[in-house]
C-alpha cells in the first residue's frame, strides 16, 4: 500500500519522529513516504499558522500527484484534510481525530497532554470541531521553554510530560491520555509501562484507522 504521511508543519526533524513512529506499526507491505509541507510554518501554533499549513499541505500533495492509497494528515488540527479530500480519492486521515477516536472507543473521559500553553485554544477547536467536548476531562500542557529545533521538543519535555501524565492517571479521573502534537511522535510507547491508563499516540492512532479502511 502506497503511504503518504504528510506534516504540515515545515520541520524535518518532526517528520522524522513522525516516521519512526509510524514504521513502528507497520509492515513491509507499506510503501511509506513521509515529507513535510514546504512554505508551511516550522511549528503549528494559531489560527494564522493553521492557515498558512493548510494551503503548504494542498500544494505539496498536489505537486506529488494522486496517486496514494492513503494519505495521513500528521498535524492534530488535522490541518489541509478537508482540501484535501476535495482533490484525492483516497482515504484522508488526521491524526487528531484518529486520536479521538480512539480515545472514544476506549470509553469514558480522556486527556489531552502536549508541550506548550500557546497550543490548548487550537486543541479545544478540534475538540470541540468533532463533538467530543463531552468526554474532554481537560487539556493539560507543561510549561518547560522550548527548543529552536520542532523536533527536539520531546526530549526537552520528556521527563516533565511524563510526570504530567502519571499525575493525570493517578487522579483516576480519565479512561485514557491523548498525546498531543506531531512532535510528541512516539514517546506514548516509552511512556506507556509507567502509566497504568492507556496512553495515545496520535500518528499510530491514524494508522490504525487507516487499516480498517483497507
Amino acid at each position: 500500500m502506497r503511504l503518504l504521511v504528510i506534516n504540515p508543519n515545515s520541520s524535518a526533524s518532526v517528520t522524522r519522529r513522525i516516521e519512526m513512529a509510524i514504521r513502528s506499526v507497520i509492515t513491509s507491505r507499506y510503501d511509506v513516504l513521509a515529507i513535510e509541507a514546504t512554505s508551511a510554518p516550522a511549528l503549528i501554533i494559531n489560527e494564522n499558522d493553521n492557515s498558512q499549513a493548510e494551503q503548504a499541505v494542498v500544494d505539496t500533495v498536489k505537486h506529488l500527484g494522486n496517486k496514494f492509497d492513503g494519505i495521513i494528515v500528521a498535524s492534530f488540527g488535522d490541518t489541509g484534510v478537508y482540501a484535501l479530500r476535495q482533490w484525492v480519492t483516497c482515504p484522508v486521515i488526521g491524526i487528531g481525530h484518529s486520536a479521538l477516536l480512539t480515545a472514544c472507543a476506549i470509553g469514558g473521559p480522556f486527556a489531552i497532554v502536549s508541550f506548550s500553553p500557546a497550543v490548548i485554544p487550537s486543541m479545544q477547536q478540534v475538540v470541540e470541531r468533532y463533538g467530543m467536548q463531552h468526554l474532554l476531562n481537560g487539556i493539560h500542557v507543561v510549561e518547560t521553554p522550548l527548543p529552536e529545533d520542532p523536533g527536539a521538543i520531546q526530549v526537552a519535555v520528556r521527563g516533565p510530560l511524563l510526570e504530567l501524565c502519571k499525575h493525570i492517571a493517578e487522579q483516576g479521573e480519565c479512561r485514557s491520555i491523548i498525546l498531543g502534537g506531531g512532535p510528541l511522535a512516539g514517546l506514548a510507547h516509552q511512556f506507556a509501562p509507567e502509566i497504568n491508563i492507556p496512553i495515545i499516540d496520535a500518528p499510530i492512532a491514524a494508522v490504525n484507522l487507516l487499516r480498517t479502511l483497507h
